[in-house]
Formats: structure tokens, C-alpha cells, sequence
């Protein structure tokens, strides 16, 4: 191999790096952004179920009935919590697959033909 076929792709390996850099950083970014969104969204969502177990429940209430009360208020903000959790979680997966395809392409084009 020559000096000019080694730098070349050594350029080709450098541009697909800064590519699938900027890829996986941007498919961070808005896995970021959207976790956090996500994370208003049930905390605003908790809040309101909280206001509204507050309307319904009285002073004389029993312990058992006021927990039981408040578990069914809940039960919506932790599944959406744990939907929102599963989502995050098949974004990251999906972000480690692109990285890896990069690097794959990275590989190959240090490989040559």
C-alpha cells in the first residue's frame, strides 16, 4: 500500500467518524430533550391526579381507604412513567446500533477495498 492510498483512507475514516459523531450526538440530544419533556409531562400529570385525590378525600376518612384511594389516583402516572422509562430505553438502544454501524463503516473504509 502507498503512502497516498493510505491517506486517503485515513481522510475517508475520518469524515465517516465526524459523521456518525455528530449522528449519535444528535440522536442524544433529542433523547435528552424528550426524556425531560416526558418527565414534566408526569409530573404535571401526577400533580393533577394528586389535586383531584385531594377533592375526593375527607378527614374521616380511613387509613385503608384513603391509601387505597390514592393508589388508584397514581395508577396512571406509574404507568405512564414506566412507558415513558421503556420508551428512553429503546431510544438508547437504538443510539448504540447507530454507533455501531459508524464504527462498522469506519472499519471498512480503513480496510479498503
Amino acid at each position: 500500500m502507498n503512502a497516498n492510498t493510505m491517506l486517503d483512507r485515513q481522510h475517508a475514516a475520518n469524515l465517516l467518524a465526524w459523521q456518525g459523531a455528530m449522528r449519535v450526538s444528535g440522536l442524544l440530544s433529542l433523547s435528552l430533550v424528550g426524556s425531560v419533556r416526558k418527565g414534566l409531562e408526569t409530573y404535571l400529570l401526577c400533580l393533577r391526579h394528586g389535586a383531584d385525590y385531594i377533592k375526593s378525600a375527607s378527614l374521616g376518612d380511613t387509613p385503608e381507604k384513603a391509601v387505597s384511594t390514592y393508589a388508584d389516583a397514581m395508577n396512571e402516572c406509574v404507568e405512564k412513567s414506566w412507558q415513558d422509562y421503556r420508551n428512553s430505553l429503546q431510544i438508547w438502544l437504538l443510539t448504540q446500533d447507530e454507533a455501531l454501524i459508524w464504527v462498522n463503516k469506519i472499519d471498512r473504509a480503513l480496510a479498503g477495498p
